[in-house]
């Protein structure tokens, strides 16, 4: 199948609704044939798995990453969400999130390097996409933890740096899950990166760029059936 041909709302295949179900059943990537259990398909049989979903996107992120000389990962993230691959919802965000923190990080200071990036971007698409309903943590919180612990060097042997890495995550996590409504992945990526921006200046004493919160409106609404439209204080009123 070509990847052209790949929707970036609801199924990639046909563009039908999802159906998310709380007890996993047998299914069959379309694309790569991997056969897996899961929570989320298509009521038409399809089914895309996480890694062929983010696949083009893992591409895009990491590119624009490591060529770009930005310190505001909301700006990073809001140009990276506009690339016509980025899909609406799914695990691409996690990746993304990651790896914007590390990049703006990384410009600010200079105290991390490419391989990072890299890093970053490597755990933050090994969350499956669905964490949110299904594991009782939004990925989103949790990439935001990635970004601490690849730009401290945590490990499950450390101290300060494992203990940091997961404040961030609860930090993130809490502000979340304050939001009302269906999951959203755009929504949920301005929540944690706005958390991060805050945290990042308090404990790592770095003051990496941002857009003020009156400025920060979703560009998406019109891409989402479940958008929570005025309840969601990023909603812009209007399809930009």
């Amino acid at each position: 199948m070509e990847e052209c041909n790949k929707k970036t709302e609801n199924c990639m295949i046909c563009g039908e609704e999802l159906e998310y179900l709380t007890m996993a059943i047998p299914v069959t990537c379309t694309y790569c044939g991997k056969a897996e259990a899961a929570n989320i398909h298509c009521p038409s049989g399809h089914y895309v798995c996480n890694e062929c979903h983010a696949s083009d996107s893992i591409k895009i992120i990491t590119q624009f990453c490591l060529s770009s000389s930005s310190k505001n990962p909301m700006e990073m993230a809001k140009t990276i969400m506009r690339h016509p691959t980025m899909p609406m919802h799914g695990p691409e965000h996690h990746a993304m999130i990651a790896a914007v923190l590390v990049t703006a990080y990384k410009n600010l200071t200079g105290k991390v390097t490419d391989n990072e990036i890299k890093e970053a971007i490597r755990r933050g698409a090994t969350v499956p996409g669905g964490y949110c309903g299904l594991y009782g943590t939004d990925a989103a919180a949790i990439a935001t933890g990635i970004a601490i612990s690849t730009i401290l060097k945590a490990s499950p042997l450390t101290d300060y740096e494992r203990r940091t890495a997961n404040m961030m995550t609860s930090r993130a996590l809490a502000a979340i899950a304050s939001n009302r409504g269906a999951r959203c992945c755009k929504r949920s990526t301005y929540v944690a990166l706005e958390s991060a921006i805050q945290y990042f200046r308090e404990v790592l004493g770095t003051e990496l760029e941002y857009i003020p919160v009156s400025k920060l409106k979703c560009e998406h609404s019109s891409r989402n059936k479940t958008c929570s439209r005025t309840d969601c204080r990023f909603y812009a009123g209007k399809a930009l």
